[in-house]
Formats: structure tokens, sequence, C-alpha cells
């Protein structure tokens, strides 16, 4: 049997299928999570099968994402449609609970959030929302687990079709909601729409909404680096004793020096390097977490779709950028919520300009490393983000020539503390990833780096003559401009296409003193812009090569490649002229002659160009 859930973004239908199922999709209360299909068989009877696809507020798709969610419903697979409406708006649901009725086939509406109306005193009357539609009603809530095995049954017994065919066209659909809504429900503004009022009063105030998601902003990434970045170093020194350890008993039992290598050098640095960014990730996940489920997420779309409008991206594109903090994957499948497809294509473009929650552990990492412990790089490199993206957003908008329609629909849920369940189910998830993608791809690279670094033509113990700096000095010469051209550094950066964590653990690996390897502060800050901006790992590559297809997708490599090297070369070249004053008197020097060169132009060639233009008019 296959039942299939349809209903309105973010009614909760991804959370009843993560409790019918026991999978963990994504959730959060803000719409625009779900952007594909997927499918799981019910917990309690494996011949069932249960689907969720995109929330959608009609059958007519705009955007990417819809348009799979109503492929879906129109393929007539499902022996059963299960409705899931949000209890605590309902004339908003009902629209495509009309057009659902005009479908062939059985139907069952779930009433979710039931238990909140019940907590403010609303009613609905189910009876009449049935009759209404021809459709039993059912109320739930997904979140507390309330009648979802009676949901399940009614679902399994409902063969009847739905009665819709007595109204056409949309205005008959408004006329008939709104001309039984007030029968169908009683409701009062409940606590949690008055805390919403009071809250969105600062929060989305003309004057403090921005200096609050500033505040927000730095505060999330403030603790990721204080709490986890302080894990972090205990766990770095705990591998760093086990490793001198290991060593030295390794030693005293005569195994062979290549081996010792291999095991401390690789093995436990490589385990280690996993561990030690565990903690400064989950920190990270769990803040985005709680302000995805608490409904903020939506208000950063609010507050800044004026900002990236000016660049030509509406406010849905927002939902992508503040997604791709966590993962840039998650990032580039959510704008297929994006209806323009010029600007979904930009979106994706600028989706690697965030830093996710790798790139945010590595630069936790490098802050302690060549910035003094300074625990705000993390939240500057975040605003840096966003100010590369409306940079070269605009100069994307001035190649395309098509900006965003103008049209923004954004519902903007209640706040509510985020559920304990959700949350923990967002950081398990992350921990698995985090652990299956570190723990084989991290691993991994550190094998192969020990392996380049201690081998050459010559064998074991090659030095400088070994295959990473061979590798190494041929990629130097393209960095060096950037303040930072040398062997490490480079592998580096090239290391980093795999996974982003690798880049901290390859620049572990090959060098005792990472501080040396840059010129000077600006160029350790020109080499953190080139891996903020610079192409992203190979996970999100693969993404965006299906998203945008082959020709786009070189464009997207080559575009973020020239926006990372630009950044980091102006840095860098910033710092030359500020540490040298020779050179600003050169380029002052150079400038006054460009400047004299156009004011003193010889005025027999501007008499020439007028006399040339004077004759063509003529002509004409």
């Amino acid at each position: 049997m296959n039942i299939l859930l349809v209903g309105n973004p973010n009614c909760g239908k991804t959370t009843l299928f993560n409790e019918l199922t026991g999978l963990h999709r994504k959730t959060g209360n803000f719409a625009g999570v779900t952007t594909d299909v997927k499918s799981g068989e019910l917990k309690k009877d494996k011949d069932v099968k249960i689907t969720d696809i995109p929330g959608i507020y009609s059958l007519s798709p705009n955007s990417a994402d819809s348009e799979n969610a109503v492929r879906e419903i129109k393929k007539a697979k499902a022996d059963v449609i299960i409705n899931v409406i949000d209890g605590t708006d309902l004339e908003r649901s009902l629209y495509l609970t009309a057009l659902l009725s005009k479908l062939t086939i059985p139907t069952v509406i779930a009433v979710n959030m039931y238990d909140d109306l019940l907590k403010n005193g609303a009613r609905i009357d189910g009876k009449r929302l049935s009759e209404l539609f021809g459709m039993p009603v059912i109320f739930i809530s997904a979140l507390k687990r309330i009648n979802l095995d009676k949901l399940v049954s009614t679902a399994k017994k409902h063969r009847e079709k739905p009665n819709g065919n007595a109204y056409n066209e949309t205005t008959e659909i408004f006329t008939l909601i709104e001309r039984n809504i007030g029968k169908i429900i009683v409701k009062k503004q409940t606590k949690r729409e008055k805390f919403t009022l009071k809250i969105d009063g600062v929060l989305l105030n003309k004057y403090l909404g921005i200096p609050a998601l500033f505040l927000i902003i730095t505060a999330v990434y403030f603790l990721t680096f204080r709490i986890g970045g302080a894990a972090t170093k205990v766990l770095e020194n705990a591998v760093g004793n086990i490793s001198a350890t290991l060593k030295t008993v390794m030693t005293r039992r005569g195994f062979s020096e290549w081996f010792i290598s291999l095991i401390t050098g690789a093995v436990i640095n490589g385990v280690g390097a996993v561990l030690s960014f565990l903690p400064q990730i989950l920190v990270l996940f769990l803040l985005m977490a709680i302000i995805e489920e608490s409904g903020y997420a939506a208000r950063i779309a609010f507050l800044t779709d004026s900002i990236f409008r000016k660049v030509g991206l509406g406010g849905k594109s927002v939902i992508p950028l503040v997604l791709s903090c966590g993962c840039t994957v998650s990032g580039i499948t959510a704008a297929r919520t994006i209806e323009d497809p010029s600007e979904r294509k930009r979106t994706i473009f600028l989706t690697a300009f965030m830093p996710c929650g790798a790139k945010t552990a590595v630069f936790g990492w490098l802050s302690f490393v060549l910035f003094g412990g300074n625990p705000f790089v993390p939240a500057i490199m975040y605003f840096a983000g966003i100010t590369a993206t409306i940079i070269f957003g605009k100069i994307l908008l001035k190649a395309d020539k098509r900006g965003s329609d103008g049209r923004f629909y954004l519902e903007m849920p209640n706040y509510r503390f985020p559920s304990f369940k959700d949350v923990w189910r967002v950081l398990a998830d992350k921990t698995r990833e985090f652990l299956l993608k570190a723990g084989s791809v991290v691993f991994a690279v550190s094998l192969i780096l020990w392996f380049l670094k201690n081998f050459g033509f010559s064998g074991y113990g090659a030095g400088e003559n070994c295959f990473l700096f061979l590798l190494g000095n041929a990629l130097k010469y393209l960095f060096y401009p950037l303040g930072f051209g040398n062997a490490e550094a480079s592998v580096a950066l090239l290391s980093g296409i795999l996974a982003k964590e690798s880049v901290a653990e390859t620049l572990r690996i090959l060098s005792s003193d990472v501080p040396s390897l840059f010129n000077s502060g600006f160029s350790a800050a020109a080499f953190t812009a080139f891996l903020l901006l610079s192409p992203p790992c190979i996970a999100a590559l693969s993404v965006a090569r299906s998203e945008l297809g082959n020709k786009d997708f070189f464009k997207m490599i080559v575009f973020q490649f020239f926006a990372g090297y630009s950044v980091a070369l102006t840095i860098n070249l910033l710092g030359i002229v500020f540490y040298s004053r020779n050179l600003i008197l050169y380029s002052i020097t150079v400038i006054m002659i460009l400047v004299a060169v156009i004011l003193f132009r010889p005025k027999k060639r501007r008499y020439l160009c007028a006399t040339k233009r004077v004759k063509r008019n003529t002509t004409t």
C-alpha cells in the first residue's frame, strides 16, 4: 500500500513522516526545508510505503521542488493521500484541500498541531469539515505522536473518492472557504501568537532588526569558537600525548621507522583530526538547529530580503544561504524552492561563499594558529561571506541582466521552543554524517599525505624530493601573488577539494610551524579568504553539477575560483602596500603619471576626434 503525504510548507508533514517511518529527514520551523521526494516503510507495517514530498500551496508548480511534488501526485500511484493541515492556520491550508478533493485519489485530512489549539481554547468542527470535502478528518500532533496509529488505520481502510467536483474556479474555492471557515473553527488569538507579536516587535523592528541579527549571528560563532574550540584544544593535546607515548613504546619494541611514522603520524593524527573538529561542528549545528526550529530562520530571510534584492536575489535565496552555513549541499538543494531559473542559478553560484560547518571548524583552528586565538575570526568570516555574496551577486546580476521578479511570499511561523527530539535528531544526523565523511575522506587524505610526504622516486625518506613537494612545487607558483607560494599551503588547499576539514590536517602534517608558511598577517588573511570563497568540497560540487548541468557547473567553478583569487590577491596587495613605504611612493607616482596623461592629452588628438564626429553627423 502506498500513502502519500501532501500539505503546505511548514505544516509538520516531514515530522509526521519521521515518526511513521523512523527515518530522519531534516525538519525546521520555516518553509522550504523539504525539497525532494523521499519514501520509507511504515515502522509497524513494512507492507505500507510512506512518501513525503515538498510542501505546496496548489497543484500548479512554480519551482523545481513544487514540480517534483505535483509530479508525484499526478503519477496516481498512491492508494491514499494524507492531507496534512496546520491546525493553527486552517484557512490558508484549505485551498490545497479543495484542490485535492477534485482528484480521484481517496484522501484523509490530518489536522496537525491540534494540541496547540486546545491549549488556547480553539475548536475545529471535524464533522462539518469532513462533510465539506468528503474526506475523513483525524486530529493529530505529529510532534507528540498523538493519534498517529488512528490516522494510519483510517488511511488503510479509506477507499471513498472526495466530493470536490461542485466547484471548478479558484474564486469558487475561496468563496467556499470564506463562507464555511467561521462554522468550522472557533478561534481566538493564542498565547504563542501573542508572544510572537511581542518578540517580532523587537527582532523585526525597522531600526533594531538588523543589529539584533548581527548580534545573534556573532553570538552563534563566538560560542562555537569558545565552547567547541576549547574542547578541540583538549582533544588535540590528548591525541598528541597518545601519539608521543605510542611512538616511545614502538621505538623500544624495535619497530621500523617507517611503520612508527605511519601509525603515529598518519593513523593516530588522522583519527585525532576527525575527533578534534567534532566539538566545534556539533556546537554550530546545535545553535543553527535552535535558530531553525524556533522560527527565526524565516525572520532572517525577511530582514535580508531588501539587501539581497539589490543584487538580484529575492528573499527565497536567503534560506539556501542560511542552510549553507550548516552544509553547502543543503543550501544547493534548498535553491529548488526558487521559481525563477536565473535567480536559482545565481543562488547556487553564491552558496559556497557562506562558511559551512567544516569551514567554520577550520577557521576556528586557524584563529588559534595564525590570529592569536581571536574568538571573532569565525564570525568575521561569516560576515565576509555575506559581503562577498552581495558584491559578487551584483557582478552576476550585471552579467545575467535579470533580477528578482519582485515577488516574495514567505510564511512567518509562530515562535516555538525547539523540540528536544528534533534538535537531538539533527545533532545525531550531523554527527553520523561528519564521522562517515571525515572518518573516510579525512582519514584517507591523512594516509595519502603521509605516503606522498615520506616517499619519492628514491623510496622512503626522500625529504624535499618526495612526491608531495614535487606536487606542491608545481602548484605554488599559482599562489605566489597571494602571499603563500609554498608547497605546504598549496597542497592544503588542494586537499580541501575532497573535504574542507582536510586543510587543517594537511597543514598539521606538512609543517611544524604553520605561521612561517605565510609572509605576513595579510597573506594569512588572504589564505583564509581564498578558503572561504573558492569552490566547495567534492560532495557539494557533485550536487551542484546535477542541479546546474555541465555548462553552468563549469561557469560556477571558474566564477568561485575567480572570486576567491581576486579577494585574496587584493588582501595581500594591501598588506604589501601597508608594509612598504617605498611601494606607497611608487604607487602614488604611477597614479600621478596616469592622471597627468588623462588630463593633459594632446589637444590635436581631441580636435581630430571632434572633427570626425562632426563629419559623421553631417553625412547622416
